[in-house]
């Protein structure tokens, strides 16, 4: 008791905030009422074109050159690597990857303005290697955007700069495009020391619970590929059509993290499927260049801070958004024991900060949603 009446003061001083949010969200649900008026009058009509239905047996072109093994394979690929100030684990991973692609693939290396020479190091060891030198650092989503902007594949492969990737890693990303709903497939990710508990793995899950979104990296039980919530950002490959059409990653979540749930999110929402291919392997030198330059307390708030944006712009069942709302004073107090009163009161400002532009997205994209949330949840958690 003692305990929870230290946090009660620091909770009260966030609740002016809590009613914000809670007011901003329901004038957006008012914006989205006619939305939600229309669905519930013409439900069918809407799932038959949902393009989770549409890509199950879209058949192939007589002829068409891009059968292999069961199915079908993109015809173009570009890895891209975003950098910056990462010569020392370019050094490392870089020879990896172009040994694994070969000629399957190009390679775009996207500088975040670098001034340790990486550029450098790039034209002179590998000058098969494209180069898109950017004046200054726009983070991962900003250099990952600029990256599928200026090339023209039929997928995209993300790769961190800090990813080892295995010699074989590629054609099984490859082959999961086999169904044309697909819109990402993930690789299985080690930690580069097997002793270590894998905090990552690839096979992501989400669950609602108690008013907060909750994610996790499941363990790895089969060799076959099986549906995940998000497709990580740095070991990926999309199809780059529907990366584009879902407008690339968000800028709402610079400089990083989360940006990888919410695409995939969004792709789920609109009925495309992310998969893990657990015989694509990696190995992640985990938070390689973010986590030195930004430091680790920063790193986490901003994680913190983009998972309340996440909630506000994505999740639409209004059952659950109620369950937010209602919870915010515990989701507060939960975070300040465990990290801290001025971390969260850090965090849940710096998103409302932002509440305005990620409402705004909320609404922009409802309209293409064809799978509520709880949809979402059972169809990228079965095995």
């Amino acid at each position: 008791m003692t305990e929870r009446m230290f946090f009660l003061p620091f909770v009260v001083l966030l609740l002016p905030f809590d009613f914000l949010v809670a007011f901003s969200m329901l004038l957006t649900e008012i914006a989205m009422l006619p939305i939600r008026m229309k669905r519930l009058m013409t439900p069918s009509a809407l799932r038959a074109f949902s393009p989770f239905s549409r890509g199950r047996n879209v058949p192939l072109e007589k002829g068409d050159s891009r059968r292999r093994r069961q199915g079908v394979i993109p015809r173009s690929v570009t890895v891209i690597i975003v950098n910056w100030d990462g010569k020392h684990l370019l050094e490392e991973s870089l020879p990896h990857v172009v040994e694994a692609v070969a000629d399957k693939a190009a390679v775009l290396v996207v500088d975040n303005g670098s001034t340790d020479g990486s550029v450098e190091y790039v034209k002179d060891r590998f000058p098969a290697v494209r180069i898109l030198k950017l004046d200054k650092n726009y983070g991962f989503t900003g250099g990952n955007n600029r990256g599928v902007a200026v090339v023209k594949s039929d997928v995209v492969v993300f790769l961190n700069n800090d990813m080892i990737v295995d010699k074989n890693f590629l054609d099984p990303l490859l082959d999961g495009f086999a169904d044309p709903s697909v819109f990402a497939v993930t690789s299985q990710i080690f930690l580069p020391d097997n002793s270590r508990s894998r905090s990552e793995t690839g096979n992501t899950r989400g669950a609602f619970k108690d008013g907060f979104f909750y994610i996790e990296h499941a363990p790895v039980e089969a060799s076959e590929p099986s549906p995940v919530l998000w497709a990580g950002g740095g070991s990926s490959a999309v199809d780059r059509k529907k990366f584009l059409e879902l407008g690339g990653f968000a800028a709402l979540y610079h400089p990083f993290y989360v940006e990888d749930l919410d695409i995939s999110y969004q792709a789920w929402k609109r009925g495309w499927k992310s998969l893990l291919m657990p015989q694509s392997r990696v190995v992640h030198k985990h938070r390689g260049t973010s986590q030195p330059k930004f430091g680790s307390r920063f790193v986490d708030n901003t994680i913190r801070k983009n998972q309340f944006l996440f909630i506000w712009k994505n999740v639409t069942d209004v059952s659950l958004i109620l369950e937010h709302l209602i919870n915010l004073p515990r989701i507060h107090a939960r975070a300040m024991r465990e990290h801290g009163v001025s971390f969260e009161i850090q965090a849940f400002l710096r998103a409302v900060s932002q509440l305005p532009e990620a409402l705004w997205a909320r609404i922009s994209s409802f309209s293409n949603y064809v799978l509520s949330d709880r949809e979402v949840f059972m169809q990228s958690h079965k095995s």
